[in-house]
């Protein structure tokens, strides 16, 4: 028998509550992920600054645990960690009809007109998909965001394109006019279309760049940064974000990034190559939440996994869902070496749900032990730094490994001081191993020497039963890497061998509260 088309308010809450079960042993439990089935891009992000709400809508197929018959999923939370399921925001009306990856703001001016007497409607805009045509359509909500009404005049732009889609819209406060960033998927080009009201919309340029990575284009983002005066002149820049599947440079799905100047109706890259967004392979699709306060840092969630692999994870038999979105990051733009950097680093340093230190054992050659088997999430985060490490001739590998105290298996990561190569590694992991065809690959470097700082380097990373994401230099680098264990890893041990006379570390570790409970 098929599953009905569409589920609606009070049976979708009842599915959730049915269905929707956190306490498996490879759910995340600091990580937002859907109540059950499968997940992918977050959509819609926006905060609600009157109930002090941040929304999370995601491309969410609510029938099995593969892609297929997108909605939007939808969530809610005071503080990015703990979340609130909410009844599906929009569904498509009939069969053959895809709700795919958008964007929603907060239509404050009523410039819309949809919202005579309020001025917080919410505009939500989506790709509306078939298997032949791809348009971009609004939907407004009267309450805040938990309902849409579909503009009766859909679509607000119809090319005729079967490859067209992932609108993410902002104001233009200098032009003051909307803005769409979009993508012409399989031409490698980014749009650029201004609108007055969210309504009547016109083509205002297009933009693409030799080179650049990728046999399709998808979810782009152009967010505007503000600029430390000591880095540049200017007190601002935009970066605009494209993801790409496939032909990520890491393979499979990806993110990169440019720099430069937008007037309001065009990009213009300051930097003649893209700049990857995460050196691991589960980090795709950000996408920036809009209507923060003024003076907040750019703010954005990502799909934690890979389209090689993200439908034959264990999880989905196993669990019944599959997928979650990476830790909220809060992002800077700097300068590294003269090239422009963004920055990424867990929101609020997650405050909210970080639990008491961890005691660590040392062993008489140096290593650094923490055993986690008592904390009840199975999540923890743990800092290491590094002090003295010569400006020449650095010897040594500072490296860290998770292990399960049960079956032996594990994760490992480190740094080799010589040469500034810092690794992640997941093959140690045995209950996902994948055919060799399936771009699953299991480790993961990049190079940070050039990020070692009067003889001092630090890197964090915080494990959450099936992820882990590392923090290289503040931020300046990240990896996201998806792993799947018989039995949950309990052990974390930091350790350094071959090290400098005056090379030392430091580790910190805590346990993480589930945001589930």
């Amino acid at each position: 028998m098929r599953a009905p088309l569409v589920l609606l308010g009070a049976a979708v809450a009842a599915a959730q509550a049915a269905n929707s079960n956190y306490t498996g042993p490879l759910r995340p439990q600091v990580h937002f992920s859907p109540p059950y089935n499968f997940m992918n891009d977050p959509n819609g992000l926006h905060y609600d600054a009157k109930r002090g709400i941040y929304h999370l809508y995601y491309q969410w197929n609510p029938y099995q645990i593969v892609a297929g018959n997108q909605h939007w999923g939808h969530a809610t939370s005071k503080d990015l960690y703990h979340w609130d399921n909410q009844p599906v925001a929009i569904s498509p009306d009939k069969e053959g009809e895809w709700i795919f990856s958008g964007s929603a703001v907060i239509d404050k001016d009523n410039t819309s007109g949809f919202f005579p007497d309020q001025d917080d409607g919410v505009v939500a805009i989506y790709t509306l998909a078939t298997a032949t045509l791809q348009t971009q359509d609004i939907a407004y909500s009267r309450d805040g965001g938990y309902t849409f009404t579909k503009y009766e005049n859909n679509p607000v732009i119809n090319i005729g394109s079967s490859q067209f889609r992932d609108p993410q819209v902002t104001w233009h406060a200098e032009t003051q006019q909307w803005v769409m960033t979009l993508a012409y998927a399989q031409d490698l080009v980014i749009g650029f279309y201004t609108s007055p009201n969210l309504r009547d919309w016109t083509h205002a340029s297009n933009f693409t760049q030799p080179s650049l990575p990728g046999d399709q284009f998808e979810c782009p983002n152009l967010v505007k940064f503000p600029v430390d005066p000591k880095v540049a002149k200017d007190t601002s820049k935009y970066v605009l974000f494209i993801s790409v599947n496939p032909g990520a440079p890491l393979g499979g799905s990806g993110t990169f990034y440019l720099v430069g100047t937008f007037n309001g109706t065009h990009f213009n890259s300051e930097t003649p190559h893209e700049t990857l967004y995460d050196f691991a392979q589960d980090n795709y699709a950000s996408q920036w939440y809009s209507e923060l306060p003024g003076g907040s840092p750019p703010l954005s969630f990502g799909w934690a996994s890979n389209w090689n692999y993200a439908q034959d994870v264990p999880t989905g038999p196993l669990e019944g869902w599959r997928s979650a979105m990476s830790l909220p990051k809060t992002h800077t733009l700097t300068k590294v070496d003269g090239s422009w950097v963004v920055t990424s680093e867990p929101f609020n340093d997650m405050d909210c749900v970080r639990g008491k230190p961890l005691k660590a054992q040392r062993s008489r050659n140096g290593d650094v032990t923490f055993d986690f088997s008592d904390i009840e999430s199975n999540a923890v985060s743990f800092d290491v730094d590094i002090n003295g490490i010569p400006s020449s001739h650095a010897t040594g590998q500072i490296n860290f490994n998770f292990t399960s105290s049960t079956s032996g298996e594990y994760i490992d990561g480190g740094l080799d001081l010589d040469t500034g190569l810092f690794w992640i590694n997941r093959a140690g992991a045995h209950l996902f191993t994948p055919a060799d065809n399936s771009g699953w690959s299991t480790s993961f470097n990049t190079t940070v020497k050039n990020l070692f700082n009067k003889g001092k380097f630090t890197f964090n990373g915080v494990i959450d039963r099936s992820l882990l994401e590392v923090t290289l230099a503040d931020g300046v680098q990240v990896g996201t890497m998806s792993f799947f264990p018989t039995h949950p890893l309990d052990t974390l041990t930091v350790s350094g061998c071959d090290l400098s006379k005056k090379t030392s570390f430091r580790v910190k570790a805590w346990g993480l509260e589930s945001a589930w409970e």
